[in-house]
């Protein structure tokens, strides 16, 4: 079972047994009591307040043992497997091993089990972490919407917009899907991107009439001289 030599403590009978586990692995006393299933059963008989707990840790059942070539180890497995269809084998065990005694006295056989405060830590931990995402994901949201249309930011966060005009344009952004949201975003980038070619293309031709009327000027003045 794994288990150190020196953690088990040898006990005598039923009596003893009682005792260690009323008093606990604290006071001196036992855990949890292991033995045969039949052993176990019959002791659990008489005694409610104690239950047992998961499964057994082997299979093996019960058996007789008789001489090599006993004629009555061919009638005992007959008997054996007749009262095992008929149901009288089932009938004895729970006229002798069954806690009839604990279900007429309504005792409530409580099961040591995991409850919700054992839980604490791992719904706080899991509590904090959805937060924290929740938080990241806003930021990131918010940074994002300020980068979509800085113009239509400004134009929803002037004096005459009201707080709910905000909102409304904030969650119609976050209700779009993330790819329309990069192309738009892609879109007006190209377009400013042109904007500001075609303004510098439109500035390089004025400068340049300047220049050609203020030397045609130049010239007629030199020929008038």
């Amino acid at each position: 079972m794994g288990i150190d030599e020196s953690r088990l403590v040898p006990l005598k009978d039923p009596e003893e047994t009682t005792k260690a586990l009323e008093k606990g692995p604290h006071k001196g006393g036992i855990a949890a009591y292991v033995d045969e299933r039949a052993y176990i059963e019959l002791f659990l008989s008489t005694r409610c307040d104690f239950s047992v707990i998961g499964q057994e840790f082997t299979r093996n059942g019960w058996g007789f043992a008789f001489p090599r070539d006993s004629p009555l180890a061919l009638d005992m497995s007959t008997a054996i497997l007749e009262l095992a269809e008929n149901g009288d084998l089932q009938r004895i065990h729970d006229k002798w091993l069954l806690r009839r005694a604990c279900l007429s006295q309504g005792a409530k056989l409580e099961v040591d089990r995991l409850n919700l405060r054992s839980f604490w830590g791992l719904y706080l931990v899991c509590g904090l972490a959805c937060l924290l995402a929740l938080l990241i994901y806003l930021f990131q949201t918010l940074r994002q919407y300020k980068k979509h249309d800085p113009e239509e930011l400004e134009s929803s966060s002037g004096q005459g917009a009201s707080g709910s005009t905000r909102l409304q344009t904030f969650l119609s952004f976050v209700d779009e899907k993330e790819e329309i949201v990069k192309t738009r975003s892609k879109r007006r980038q190209m377009e400013r991107i042109s904007y500001r070619s075609t303004s510098e293309v439109g500035s390089s031709v004025i400068s340049n009439k300047e220049f050609s009327l203020s030397s045609l000027s130049r010239i007629d003045s030199a020929n008038e001289v």
